[in-house]
């Protein structure tokens, strides 16, 4: 066989056309393959350790809101308990209310004027505090007749021992002497607005000495002494000469004035207090020093002077303070017969 036909025998070999470049590719394709499933595992794996954390978290809310939801139903119960309890115990308090009037109208029912009675009793005490405490002897006097009409209109023969015994303290309130203190008060505010109208007194001079006569004697061994009369005469002419014995006065002072005014003034407001409090001794003191005053430094020829020393001499006649009794005998007897009544009514029931 020749080199030829061996030559078209022999297989050719097949051409390669960029064969570097293709296996490089083929290289490239694998890496990203196993990238791409390296990637996807590792986002698989934290996904489902994201999802398990996920359910723990959601399985311990659960556990927490059932607990919640368990206490609430507990204190739903312990409420539901306590309504329940307190509605009990206000069906109780209803019953007893129903119970206590149903009392009270059986009172009622059986004794009807004890009310009236209580009633008397407290005017009796409320004399006592006006008389005591106020010395408001006409309201006294007027509370007491209340409290006898509300004894009177109860009609009870038993009760006449009380009607006795009220009527014995309204005629001890009535024969005690009265006082009007407003009237009182006035007049010594009117005489006190009167102090700056009266006038001081003025100097207060000696009586001048009466000279002996001066007639000149015809007998002539007295010629001295008629020489001296006949020189007296003369004199007189120019110099007046009288001799007084005392002494003199000196007059006050503008501020010392004031402060007199003043003082008179505070003394009728001392009288004043005194007529409400009831203090004789202090009534009196004040309205003796403001006389004394008067006298020593005012005018007493002056007509205003002489009208204030007046009225001030009829207000010191007058009795400011007095001696209350000391408890009404009503008000026992009354305390008494309650007491009586109640612990019979209580007793019955």
């Amino acid at each position: 066989m020749t080199e030829q036909q061996e030559s078209q025998v022999k297989p050719q070999p097949t051409p390669v056309v960029n064969g570097g470049k293709s296996r490089s590719g083929t290289l490239l394709g694998g890496v990203a393959i196993l990238l791409a499933l390296g990637l996807t595992g590792s986002l698989y794996l934290h996904g489902h350790k994201s999802a398990v954390a996920q359910q723990g978290e959601l399985d311990q809310l659960k556990l927490q809101l059932a607990g919640a939801i368990a206490k609430m139903d507990q204190s739903n119960s312990k409420e539901s308990e306590q309504l329940a309890a307190f509605g009990k115990q206000q069906q109780l308090l209803q019953e007893e209310l129903k119970d206590l009037q149903s009392r009270v109208l059986d009172l009622n029912d059986k004794r009807p004027n004890d009310w009236m009675l209580a009633e008397a009793e407290y005017l009796v005490r409320m004399a006592g505090r006006k008389l005591w405490l106020e010395h408001d002897l006409i309201s006294a006097i007027t509370l007491l007749g209340n409290a006898d009409e509300r004894i009177k209109a109860l009609n009870d023969p038993s009760l006449m021992p009380i009607r006795k015994a009220l009527a014995a303290d309204i005629a001890q309130l009535k024969g005690m002497p009265r006082i009007d203190r407003e009237g009182l008060t006035l007049k010594l505010a009117a005489l006190s607005d009167q102090i700056e109208l009266l006038p001081l007194s003025t100097v207060n001079m000696p009586e001048a000495k009466i000279e002996p006569d001066q007639a000149v004697s015809t007998n002539p061994d007295e010629w001295q002494s008629n020489l001296k009369k006949n020189w007296l005469k003369f004199t007189e002419n120019f110099i007046t000469i009288r001799r007084r014995d005392g002494g003199v006065e000196a007059l006050l002072s503008p501020q010392q004035e004031i402060f007199l005014r003043e003082n008179l003034k505070t003394k009728l407001l001392q009288a004043q207090f005194a007529v409400y409090r009831e203090q004789q001794a202090l009534y009196d003191d004040s309205l003796e020093k403001a006389q004394r005053w008067l006298t020593q430094y005012f005018d007493t020829d002056n007509s205003a002077t002489h009208y204030m020393q007046t009225e001030l001499d009829k207000l010191k006649g007058e009795q400011i303070q007095f001696d209350y009794p000391d408890r009404f005998k009503t008000q026992a007897m009354l305390e008494e017969v309650l007491n009586e009544r109640l612990q019979r009514i209580l007793a019955s029931n």
